[in-house]
């Protein structure tokens, strides 16, 4: 039952008009399904979790030692899916855990004899997400996920199901559309959440990795590996070096549109993170001029 109401609340497509009854019921919903899905993944029994050693699916992840004791639910939640990936990775930072495993608490540990599988790296904060899982895993499908939310049951599915349609596509389950005015772009926080129209697949749409991306590594030239251009570029949104790649290698996004809400994010997670410093300080936009410049994208780019 949990999961069938996690899904309606997020797949619901808002009306245009909503009355305070109905804004009433999807706010209790909302506070329901906060305490009763972080209730569930913390009591479910491990046996019911697991992966499948037939999939061509890797699933990658990276944390950082303020969330490193809640992680395990966002883990579960993938562990849980209905469509199975072949394995999880969580990338770790040599500097941020210099003791290895023995740092690491049993919640997370317990998860390794059911496909989970941690790697100890260099620390390239959020890029540890993808950089190291696209070069050793290049003919697979890697589907990234962020570490604070709930992810619901039919996450990969819905993503694998869009890729069988659009094979040529990075897939993504929440995106926003880039809007350009007088040859330049608009700042990011004008561009529309998940609102694409019929321009999809479109090298316009932008990726948002909370709700899960699917990628194919061979899509991506050697030089998108290039850490002294993540370090000259300050770049530490991840989303945006991941688009200037894609759009630098003539690669589209296709949104599902299949998800309306946000995912339930994991309490005690936000301490710590990246959205108020790159979205409100604007700091995004500051990343995406710099980075893309430095990979020679610009306004045309996304038209040709």
């Amino acid at each position: 039952m949990i999961h069938f109401l996690y899904n309606f609340f997020l797949t619901k497509k808002p009306a245009k008009k909503e009355n305070n009854l109905i804004r009433w019921l999807y706010w209790q919903l909302y506070k329901f399904l906060k305490i009763r899905l972080i209730g569930y993944y913390k009591n479910i029994s491990i046996n019911s979790l697991g992966v499948d050693s037939e999939s061509n699916l890797i699933v990658s992840l990276t944390s950082f030692p303020a969330r490193i004791d809640v992680v395990y639910l966002a883990i579960r939640s993938i562990l849980n899916q209905t469509e199975k990936p072949k394995k999880i990775i969580l990338w770790l930072g040599e500097e941020q855990f210099p003791d290895g495993e023995s740092s690491l608490p049993n919640s997370l540990l317990d998860l390794k004899p059911l496909g989970l599988e941690i790697e100890f790296c260099k620390d390239l904060k959020a890029h540890k997400k993808y950089y190291f899982a696209f070069q050793k895993y290049p003919n697979n499908l890697v589907v990234t996920i962020d570490d604070d939310v709930i992810y619901p049951k039919n996450l990969l599915k819905i993503l694998l199901e869009n890729h069988k349609l659009y094979p040529n596509s990075v897939i993504a389950n929440r995106v926003r559309y880039m809007e350009m005015e007088n040859k330049n772009y608009k700042p990011y926080r004008q561009w529309r959440i998940n609102s694409v129209n019929s321009d999809n697949p479109s090298k316009k749409i932008f990726s948002t990795g909370v709700g899960g991306v699917l990628y194919q590594p061979r899509f991506f030239k050697k030089s998108f590996y290039d850490l002294e251009g993540i370090k000259k570029t300050n770049c530490i949104g991840d989303d945006i070096w991941l688009k200037a790649g894609q759009v630098s290698s003539n690669v589209p996004v296709a949104f599902t549109d299949f998800y309306f809400k946000q995912f339930i994010e994991v309490p005690e997670s936000q301490k710590e993170n990246l959205y108020s410093i790159n979205v409100f300080e604007s700091d995004n936009d500051r990343q995406i001029k710099e980075v893309f410049d430095y990979f020679g994208v610009n306004v045309k780019s996304f038209t040709e």
